[in-house]
């Protein structure tokens, strides 16, 4: 992304209204043709990455053909690196002439020095003016090692964005790693956002303290700060220059609400390509919103490009209403035009003067469609069809507007109180208010007895009046209908073990046996004895249960009677492991069995079990002990959040605990002596969870107070990965009260962790 500002216009074709939409290069076929001709009636493949430089020249990571592109200001299209074969063999020669590997992110900095992120090489290289291409980051290994040391000797892990401050400092979105790495002029690395771990926790504290989820594109303005898309997190990120984090865009959930009112408080979906304008407006290519946002230096949100369907219409018109195609890359001109890597479209768009044009207005009220369609049917069944009707914009919808029309194909038909094959329904007398709530536009459908095996195509319409917004209100619903042969015994199922059960030794887990229909017949075979032998090292202990996942109705899920023999090593279970008889057991019904791995277990993977069901051939039941249980020095805890409170408020913090290399760590009731900064004190309030399990596991804390509060003791068991109530992380959530006195302003970090036998580890926290 080039963040300097630009004093050359870009490509744009002249003449066109503010915030209309044209192609720059890309026909819209992907491949390579050849270059030296005009860029629109070239073809791309995949581009992902755009830049402009200080003249107006357009650079594109094209990234399937593995060169980069340069766009003249004149519209000429020719290739400034990469000889379109994958692959990585050496540097200091001419850039056309050598391989890329997927090359993803682009950046040009003030001197016309071209940066690409070689994503699949784990390389960050750089052409010069000259044309000569070198490697000024990455090893060519993926992985992460240190920091502080020359870039060229560590390895990267997938690059993908890339940015250039107007310090020279380069800017690298270490994908893999979680990180966003800074790569000084003298060529030092260094971490300045992301803690190495994929996820989020927080906000507010120090960058390199905290989870980032997969960074995409990164942005640098004019005062430093720089700006990451935290794709996974569905959020976007601003570091100051003093190193704190904070979300400036996105709730971190994904998809779309609205427009028109705070960027942080609305959702956006898997964000990519990140610009800044010289007001300060930052511009999010949102790859699955199929949009273009513009945030405001107020943090006001808005859609400058793409309705949120992904397709291609045409160009010309306002580039608000058209489609565009999982957008990654975007970049600015002098001009304020927006150049767009519209992915997969092969294009490259152009959107004109937005940076100076003010965003439509959101529509009154801005409806879709959430379809109801069920994949396959049996004959003789019924099943939902339709869609709900819900609203993504700032006002009421008047329900009096709205009508949903579905046409039956032949063959189906509509519930009881229908004639004929149109179906409608409208919603006089109801509101649909914003972000809430839904219109019931799913229709009571049959598949009837006499209806032939097939493939049935529905139409959907919805239809709206008023001061109403709709896209692409229409819809096919397939459904395919199939016959029942007769009901057959437990040897037409397919019966297969899902999980396998992976613990230490005296651990207890699950594991799921699935029983399906491979082809959607219904099998009942009635209350049949169902025989399981558990593997080496392991025991049955607890209450079975069976669930369908797959129904119209929900999970439906219940016990299973059962009994357990000699000494835990045989479960006999007498059930019906019926499917597909009803809408009640559509699908496949998974077993969830209780089992333990022994006191005396030996470590190693046992393939020994059986599940004998009934006439059915036997199932192979496989589980593995892993080694003992560690204690509490094979934890590693960091302080998650930093807390902030002014003099006498109450705030809490995170304390994470994770285990190294995940291994299984069950210390025991030990004790935890947490000591506040200086102008803190704990308030005994304290919960922990495990929030890497479903349904999350959480519960209070046994805590005492010593010191005036100043130390929060804790008696607990932080176990870990022994089993699948426990995975993955442990969350200490701990109240904390800022002094009356403390002075506002200061952040002490004389807190410490003492848990166990561990090393302290320090906590700070700010009075505000």
């Amino acid at each position: 992304m080039a963040t300097t500002p630009s004093t050359g216009t870009g490509p744009q074709p002249a003449g066109l209204a503010e915030g209309a939409i044209a192609t720059v290069a890309g026909n819209g076929a992907a491949g390579f043709i050849s270059d030296g001709g005009p860029g629109a009636l070239t073809k791309l493949n995949n581009p992902i990455g755009v830049a402009v430089d200080k003249d107006g020249n357009l650079y594109i990571a094209d990234r399937s053909n593995h060169r980069v592109r340069k766009v003249a200001p004149n519209g000429i299209i020719t290739t400034i690196a990469g000889n379109g074969q994958a692959g990585y063999v050496s540097d200091g020669g001419p850039a056309t002439a050598t391989p890329l590997n997927s090359p993803d992110g682009v950046a040009v900095d003030k001197d016309g020095n071209v940066y690409i992120a070689d994503r699949a090489n784990h390389r960050v290289r750089k052409v010069t003016r000259s044309g000569i291409i070198t490697t000024i980051a990455g090893n060519g290994q993926a992985g992460y090692v240190s920091d502080g040391g020359p870039a060229t000797a560590t390895p990267l892990s997938s690059p993908y964005g890339l940015t250039v401050d107007r310090s020279g400092n380069l800017y690298i979105s270490d994908h893999g790693n979680h990180r966003v790495r800074r790569v000084t002029p003298n060529g030092i690395i260094t971490t300045v956002a992301g803690n190495g771990q994929g996820g989020y926790v927080s906000d507010g504290g120090p960058a390199t303290a905290t989870k980032l989820y997969y960074p995409q594109g990164l942005a640098v303005d004019a005062e430093g700060n720089l700006y990451i898309a935290d794709s996974c997190n569905h959020r976007v990120r601003k570091v100051t220059p003093s190193g704190i984090i904070t979300t400036v865009a996105g709730n971190g959930i994904a998809g779309y609400v609205s427009d028109g009112g705070p960027a942080v408080a609305t959702r956006i979906h898997y964000p990519w390509g990140l610009a800044v304008d010289e007001t300060g407006s930052l511009y999010v290519g949102e790859h699955s919103g199929q949009r273009i946002r513009k945030i405001t230096s107020d943090g006001i949100i808005t859609t400058v490009a793409g309705n949120g369907t992904g397709g291609y219409v045409d160009d010309g018109g306002p580039a608000a209403g058209t489609r565009i195609y999982n957008p990654t890359g975007v970049a600015l001109d002098r001009a304020g035009n927006l150049y767009i890597a519209d992915y997969s479209n092969h294009r490259i768009r152009g959107v004109t003067r937005v940076a100076q044009m003010t965003p439509p207005l959101p529509p009154a009220a801005d409806l879709y469609g959430e379809v109801v369609s069920p994949y396959r049917v049996q004959r003789g069944q019924e099943f939902d069809l339709g869609a709900r009707i819900a609203n993504r914009g700032p006002n009421t919808a008047d329900g009096q507007h709205v009508t949903v029309v579905l046409t039956l194909a032949d063959g189906l038909l509509g519930g009881p109180g229908t004639t004929g094959r149109r179906l409608t329904r409208t919603f006089t007398g109801q509101q649909l208010i914003p972000y809430q709530g839904t219109l019931d536009g799913v229709f009571r459908v049959s598949a009837p007895d006499i209806t032939p095996p097939g493939t049935y195509e529905s139409t959907l319409e919805i239809h709206y009046s008023g001061d109403l917004n709709l896209k692409d209100n229409t819809f096919t619903l397939p459904v395919t209908v199939v016959v029942p042969i007769p009901v057959a015994d437990e040897t037409a199922l397919t019966i297969y073990q899902d999980t396998v059960p992976e613990v230490a030794p005296g651990q207890r887990t699950t594991f799921n046996l699935r029983y399906t229909s491979p082809t959607g017949q219904p099998v009942n075979p009635g209350t049949i004895t169902q025989r399981f032998t558990a593997p080496t090292g392991f025991v049955f202990t607890g209450q079975p249960t069976y669930a369908y996942y797959e129904t119209i109705h929900g999970i439906v899920s219940g016990d299973l009677d059962h009994r357990i023999e000699d000494d835990g090593r045989t479960l006999i279970i007498s059930a019906n492991p019926h499917v597909n008889t009803t809408t009640s057991d559509a699908g496949s019904v998974i077993y969830t069995i209780p089992v333990q791995a022994r006191p005396d277990a030996t470590p190693g993977q046992y393939d020994n079990g059986s599940a004998s069901i009934g006439r059915h051939a036997p199932v192979q039941i496989s589980g593995k002990v892993t080694g003992s249980a560690q204690d509490e020095t094979a934890l590693h805890v960091t302080q998650a959040s930093v807390p902030q409170a002014a003099p006498g408020q109450t705030t809490k913090f995170n304390l994470e605990i994770r285990s190294l290399n995940n291994q299984p760590v069950n210390p025991g009731t030990i004790e935890q002596r947490i000591t506040a900064p200086t102008g803190f004190v704990f308030t005994g309030a304290a919960s922990y969870g495990y929030y890497s399990t479903k349904p999350y596991v959480t519960g209070n804390l046994d805590t005492s107070l010593e010191d005036g509060g100043r130390t929060l003791v804790i008696r607990s068991n932080p176990h870990l990965n022994t089993g699948t109530t426990d995975k993955t992380a442990l969350i200490h959530t701990l109240v904390i009260r800022a002094l009356p006195d403390a002075k506002p302003g200061t952040q002490p970090a004389d807190g410490r962790a003492t848990i166990g036998r561990l090393t302290p580890v320090p906590l700070t926290a700010r009075v505000l």
